[in-house]
């Protein structure tokens, strides 16, 4: 598959698990918005890798392994893995 359909159907499998239910209502709404179209342009790929960064994947082991495969998708597409924006804090 294409990275376009790559990111979008990740995006979808983690609103699907609820990664970002903690998030603003506005934030949300914007990601289905974007999902729908199902087209990813520059400006729409970094919003899906800027949310990708707030999701909260540490409520079970599940959110666990989605959290393995959004660092895998970070790498593939240039970016750094979440877990080094944890590291990261660490060291602050």
């Amino acid at each position: 598959m294409g990275i376009t359909f790559d990111i979008v159907s990740h995006t979808r499998k983690l609103l699907q698990f609820g990664v970002f239910d903690h998030l603003a209502d506005q934030d949300i709404s914007v990601l289905h918005h974007k999902v729908m179209q199902n087209h990813l342009d520059a400006v729409s790929r970094q919003l899906f890798i800027k949310l990708w960064r707030k999701g909260d994947y540490t409520s079970d082991f599940s959110k666990m392994q989605l959290l393995m495969e959004t660092n895998l998708l970070l790498m593939q597409n240039g970016e750094r893995m979440i877990e080094e924006d944890f590291q990261e804090l660490a060291i602050d």
